[in-house]
């Protein structure tokens, strides 16, 4: 029977943590029935068996992480294990043979004791020091090897001639700042390969326009203080509502790059919002988001990001997508540039609502702002079909009623 190995248990999925074993060496499991915990980048899972068996072997110890594909355990099926056949009769014992005895050693030669010849005294060691400050220590009659030196590898530089000339020690060389390691977390690995692998193959551009948030903030506090507290709404329910919707006006915004010729377009906006966790972020996904209702759109992505943060999500949880939103609003952030979730060809990054004063009618009054800034994978799209895109989700966010209907 092949040994157990590292399931692949989401399409992102490139390693595995074993968390912990639920079967010891020697125990029986049945079909279907859960053996080992494994962690993955984004939430983790019960392992279980193909096929009744035993546990043979442990080959991935619990903490160990290996690339999908790797053998974990070795195993067998109940049916192959077999007691050994007892044999008919015992095997006749070998004649001892009485060891021989050792040869006595011969005496050694009394060693023949050669004249030795003193060893010369060793030769003084060099002092390190700059050519300057040789040549300041020989002018002032200065001893070099009495100086302590600063520079790289104790090297002694002229400020430390002239120091040790004017009675002062040396300055000390800068302490080494004190300093910590720990190794990437499964999590963190697949980030930085898929941060890296984006940045490096796929040409971003960027479009950054503001949004006038004044009706959007007074829409949802209208909202908000008509219901309940688990039914309140997020500036990104709307904003997440209004991508929806634009994407269906802009297909092309909805498409992804297959192979190196060909563009496939989705007629559902599945689109995925950027969760924070203490050692990464994860990225659940909402489905058919231009069917839903703002009010749906927020529960699902309350229910997400609470199961995000349990790393209870399943892999159809958090794969998928076609389009994501980055929202660092919530840490005062203004503006940023978000980095495009491969294979999709966009992502939108939003800033705070800011307090600043606007023109309205030619007056000067106070007013609300949002920045929204959207990274454009240029293979798929144009400048001028991504800005088209931008400005109806503007348009769409700076008349929230309509995306309450």
């Amino acid at each position: 029977m092949p040994p157990l190995t590292m399931p692949k248990m989401g399409d992102a999925m490139e390693v595995g943590t074993i968390l912990k074993w639920l079967k010891k060496e020697g125990e029986t499991f049945q079909e279907q029935e859960p053996i080992a915990e494994i962690q993955t980048e984004k939430s983790t899972i019960e392992f279980p068996a193909y096929n009744a068996g035993r546990l043979v072997k442990i080959l991935v110890q619990e903490g160990e992480t290996v690339p999908v594909g790797t053998p974990i355990a070795e195993v067998e099926p109940l049916e192959e294990r077999r007691p050994r056949p007892r044999a008919e009769g015992r095997a006749p014992r070998p004649e001892a043979r009485r060891p021989e005895p050792a040869p006595r050693p011969e005496p050694a030669e009394a060693p023949v004791r050669a004249g030795v010849e003193p060893l010369p005294p060793p030769a003084p060691e060099r002092v390190k020091a700059s050519p300057l400050a040789r040549k300041v220590a020989a002018e002032r009659g200065l001893d070099l090897a009495r100086i302590r030196g600063t520079g790289p590898g104790g090297r002694i530089l002229e400020a430390d001639v002239l120091a040790a000339l004017a009675g002062a020690p040396p300055t000390a060389p800068p302490a080494v700042p004190a300093a910590a390691e720990r190794p990437l977390s499964a999590m963190r690995r697949v980030i930085a390969r898929r941060i890296s692998e984006s940045k490096r193959t796929v040409p971003h551009f960027y479009l950054t326009l503001d949004v006038d948030a004044e009706l959007l903030v007074a829409a949802r506090a209208r909202y908000n203080a008509a219901v309940g507290e688990g039914d309140r709404l997020t500036i990104n329910d709307f904003v997440i509502k209004a991508c929806a919707i634009a994407l269906m006006r802009h297909p092309q915004m909805n498409s992804q790059l297959v192979g190196e010729d060909r563009i496939r377009t989705f007629d559902a906006a599945h689109i995925g919002f950027a969760v924070a966790l203490p050692d990464g972020l994860l990225v659940p996904v909402i489905r058919d988001c231009q069917a839903k209702s703002v009010r749906q759109i927020s529960r699902e992505a309350a229910s997400l990001a609470q199961r995000a943060r349990a790393g209870a999500l399943t892999p159809a949880e958090y794969s998928g997508g076609t389009f994501t939103v980055s929202n660092l609003g919530m840490y005062g952030i203004t503006l940023f540039q978000a980095v495009i979730n491969p294979p999709e060809a966009a992502i939108l990054a939003v800033g705070a609502v800011r307090d600043e004063p606007v023109v309205r009618e030619g007056q000067i009054v106070p007013g609300k702002r949002m920045a929204l800034t959207l990274s454009v994978d240029h293979r798929v799209v144009d400048g001028a079909q991504a800005a088209q895109f931008l400005g109806t989700v503007k348009s769409l966010l700076e008349n929230p009623l309509a995306l309450m209907e």
